[in-house]
C-alpha cells in the first residue's frame, strides 16, 4: 500500500503524493465540493458538525487551511484529497500533533459518498501515516470513529491501526450518546508492516 508515495514540504505548501490521489493543502477552489459533501446527512451522521454546514465555515476553513506547512502542536491541520486523474476534491484528511505530547497525533477523514469503497481513503491515510512517522518520526497514531460507522473503522484497520478501546455511550450526538471505538498503531508497529511489503 505504501509504494509510489512520495512526500513534498515545499516552504509554503504540503503535498504527498499516492498512486492515484494528490494531497495538498486546501484551497478556494474547494469550497463547493468540500460544501456538498459536509451537507451530506449519511457524512455529517459520524462526525462533529451539524446540517446545514454553513458556506462561511467552509471558507473561514479553507483560509486558515491554506498556508498550513505542517502539522502545529494542539491543533487540527486538514488537508484537501484531489483526485490525480479528474483534479477533482474528494475529501479531506485531518491531523492534530497531541498538546501534552508532540511525538503523538490523531487522524480524521471524510470522503464524499460517491468516492466510498475505492480504497482512497486507505490510499490518503497510508500517505498521511507514513508522512507522520518516517518523516516527522512521531511515536504513535490514534483515531476514534463511531462504532456503526462500519467503513471507517474497516478502513483503519485495513491500513495496520489496532482497535485499543471500545467506549459506550461516551460521546453525545443530539439528544442521544453514540459509542466509539479508538485505534492505535506505533511507529515500530508501521515499519515492520511496511517491512514485510
Amino acid at each position: 500500500g505504501w509504494k509510489g508515495i512520495t512526500f513534498q514540504n515545499l516552504e509554503s505548501d504540503m503535498l504527498l503524493n499516492s498512486p492515484r490521489l494528490i494531497i495538498r493543502n486546501f484551497k478556494d477552489s474547494d469550497i463547493e465540493s468540500f460544501l456538498v459533501y459536509r451537507n451530506i446527512p449519511e457524512v455529517a451522521k459520524y462526525q462533529g458538525w451539524k446540517i446545514p454546514y454553513p458556506r462561511e465555515l467552509a471558507v473561514q476553513l479553507v483560509d486558515e487551511m491554506r498556508d498550513i506547512e505542517l502539522p502545529h502542536v494542539g491543533h487540527w491541520m486538514q488537508l484537501a484529497l484531489e483526485l490525480r486523474e479528474t483534479g477533482e476534491m474528494i475529501g479531506d484528511i485531518g491531523v492534530r500533533i497531541k498538546r501534552e505530547d508532540a511525538r503523538q497525533a490523531v487522524i480524521g477523514f471524510t470522503l464524499a459518498p460517491i468516492h466510498w469503497r475505492k480504497g482512497y481513503a486507505t490510499e490518503a491515510i497510508t500517505a498521511v501515516v507514513g508522512f507522520l512517522f518516517d518523516e516527522l518520526d512521531l511515536h504513535r497514531i490514534s483515531a476514534d470513529c463511531d462504532t456503526e460507522n462500519t467503513g471507517s473503522w474497516r478502513t483503519l484497520e485495513k491500513v495496520g491501526f489496532r482497535r485499543e478501546a471500545h467506549f459506550v455511550e461516551s460521546y453525545p450526538m443530539g439528544d442521544d450518546y453514540a459509542s466509539e471505538y479508538v485505534y492505535g498503531m506505533l511507529q515500530r508497529e508501521w515499519r515492520a508492516r511496511k517491512s514485510l511489503g
